[in-house]
């Protein structure tokens, strides 16, 4: 082979070689999963609700980032969505007083009227992975009527109250979390914990001008922390996020259900980021909490708390985003780091921190604690 014709040769191996390695940069921007699931009503498959993706809750039964799907005969659905995280919510409009509870009208358009179903599914966001599919149940529930603000009698103050139901009965021991923003998905403490409900499922909370997300939840261990577990309960407003105005109370019904999905850990899409908390004798500590920070100082409220831990000292958190967190331990939640307290830091990496990849499971991470105060 003569000379010019190598160069040409390597010229189209060069080109072919460069197109070889474009075409995975772009098909990855492009990359595209599913999620696949049933929607259910009292334990039976609905057909015909129409199940929604969102990339912003605030955008909640207003504007759909995707396509919508309605499920079948069977309650089944499969959507296909873009790489990452997506909230999906589902919804029945009932046209009539045969198709559903509280059904007296004909169905309107957007969001959900009362007497319609709808849902916000309790394992949101959803991570779409183009290499696993997301398998979901969405269970419906019924929206209740909707109430009118009263004044506020409290000087410079708005407020929310309500009551918190089981298919309409008062359901006790739920706490309502207050999130200024989605950026934490729903995860942590949040901004404000109200006291648990009584017998009569009530809450009162009187808040400065602002918006909100109100997020409900009644764990059976009794925690304020850790993913929830079969038999526990969750509720998400439609209305989500509520704004308060000073001098007015807003007055809601906050319908919950009963968390009945059987999923393996990372199930819907999850990344689950686990260890074990011990004592400076490498001895598991009972009783702690697992806390990742989106700051290095670890000084705001964690991003993400696990459970308590048990006698063998493991935690187990559920994170839905990738990123770079900074992984601790404390034994009190809700308050500053006090005396007497345990508190510790991973100490992995330099900086204490965890870089997470979604659908990459990160385990045998160990963190140490002591006493603050301690000698």
């Amino acid at each position: 082979m003569r000379v010019s014709e190598i160069k040409i040769a390597a010229s189209l191996f060069l080109v072919c070689f460069l197109c070889f390695l474009a075409i995975p940069s772009a098909s990855f921007a492009t990359q595209t999963g599913y999620v696949t699931g049933r929607v259910m009503f009292h334990a039976k498959p609905m057909p015909g609700a129409t199940v929604y993706a969102y990339t912003d809750p605030a955008e909640l039964f207003r504007k759909e980032s995707a396509p919508p799907v309605t499920s079948g005969p069977d309650g089944t659905f499969k959507m296909k969505l873009p790489r990452g995280p997506f909230y999906l919510a589902a919804m029945k409009k009932l046209a009539g007083p045969d198709e559903g509870p509280g059904a007296s009208r004909l169905a309107d358009a957007g969001r959900p009227a009362p007497g319609d179903l709808y849902a916000f599914y309790g394992g949101n966001p959803v991570v779409i992975d183009p290499f696993r599919t997301a398998k979901i149940t969405i269970n419906l529930m019924v929206k209740p009527k909707d109430r009118e603000a009263t004044a506020c009698k409290e000087k410079g103050k708005g407020g929310i109250e309500g009551t918190v139901t089981l298919d309409g009965k008062p359901l006790d021991g739920v706490t309502i979390y207050i999130y200024l923003d989605s950026d934490s998905s729903f995860r942590g403490l949040g901004y404000y914990m109200s006291p648990p409900t009584g017998v009569d499922g009530r809450f009162k909370m009187r808040m400065n001008e602002g918006t909100y997300y109100l997020v409900a939840r009644k764990r059976m261990n009794r925690e304020v922390t850790g993913p929830l577990k079969v038999g526990d309960y969750y509720g998400y407003l439609d209305t989500n996020p509520l704004v308060v105005y000073k001098g007015k109370v807003l007055h809601v019904e906050f319908p919950v259900m009963m968390k009945v999905e059987k999923a393996a850990p990372g199930g819907q899409g999850f990344t689950i980021v686990s260890g074990t908390i011990k004592d400076k004798n490498g001895k598991p500590l009972k009783g702690m909490y697992a806390c990742l920070y989106k700051n290095d100082t670890m000084t705001n409220r964690p991003a993400i708390v696990s459970g308590k831990t048990g006698d063998d000292g493991v935690f187990s958190l559920e994170v839905p985003f990738s990123g770079k967190y900074y992984l601790g331990a404390r034994s009190v939640l809700g308050k500053p780091v006090d005396n007497g307290q345990y508190w510790g830091r991973y100490d992995g990496n330099p900086d204490h921190s965890v870089v997470i990849v979604a659908g990459k499971t990160v385990g045998g991470l160990d963190i140490t604690a002591g006493v603050v105060g301690g000698k």
